[in-house]
């Protein structure tokens, strides 16, 4: 799929990045403050967890179909010893 340097990789890293900022706000806004007690304050609750959500989502995806590309490539031939 994409190779460690590659520019997808590193949007996928800076998505998760941004995603886990905003799950950490959503959550933040919902625990320790009274915002979700009108309707702005649960969409903007619920928007926060749910795009923070969607975005984390395609890195660890893409790391799994690196690790296993590379696992296929990395294992012996025959599997006889």
């Amino acid at each position: 799929m994409a190779e460690k340097g590659s520019p997808l990789m590193k949007w996928f890293k800076m998505l998760h990045g941004v995603g886990l900022l905003m799950i950490v706000a959503g959550t933040g806004l919902l625990v320790m403050t009274q915002i979700e007690q009108t309707l702005n304050g649960m969409l903007v609750v619920s928007s926060l967890l749910g795009i923070g959500g969607v975005m984390i989502s395609p890195f660890p995806v893409a790391l799994f179909f690196r690790w296993a590309s590379n696992a296929t490539h990395d294992q012996p031939s025959s599997l006889a010893d």
